[in-house]
């Protein structure tokens, strides 16, 4: 809490705090996570850009807001949980994925790192927006993949 003092507001499903994508990039954005989420409802899908000092550490940061934002009118603590915040910091041009506690354990680390390098051709020739998308499609194949691997085994427990 003292490396990050300002007061965040509520997390968003999405918080362009840079006002990077117009609005019909946004309702492209909108329909990819719609349709991720009726495949896995349990996930509470967050996007957040932001632009942030060059020393700062992304991933702590991101782990910072998705614990100290407060829920939004209509969010529960338990779908803070389920919370994936996708966080890209447009100055340095690098994201993170930050997981709640109850979705971490459904993809691996290397999983998410697999969904943020899916956007790099898209973000590096400007199409924020479709690079986005590519995580969601890429999210969408990793948690397949996890649930083919592990569902039956968790449905039996």
């Amino acid at each position: 809490m003292a490396m990050f003092s300002d007061s965040p507001p509520p997390l968003l499903p999405i918080l362009d705090a840079v006002g990077l994508w117009n609005e019909s990039e946004l309702k492209k954005i909108e329909a990819a996570r719609d349709s991720l989420r009726r495949r896995f409802p349990q996930f509470q899908w967050r996007i957040c850009t932001v632009g942030l000092p060059p020393d700062t550490q992304l991933p702590l940061f991101g782990f910072w807001l998705l614990n100290a934002c407060p829920l939004h009118e209509k969010e529960t603590p338990d779908e803070r949980a389920w919370t994936v915040l996708l966080l890209i910091d447009v100055a340095s041009g690098k994201a993170a994925v930050i997981p709640g506690y109850a979705a971490e354990s459904c993809l691996t680390d290397e999983d998410w790192q697999k969904s943020l390098a899916s956007m790099k051709t898209r973000w590096e020739s400007g199409n924020t927006a479709e690079a986005v998308i590519e995580f969601f499609k890429s999210s969408r194949s990793h948690l397949d993949e996890s649930w083919k691997r592990n569902g039956s085994r968790r449905a039996n427990k």
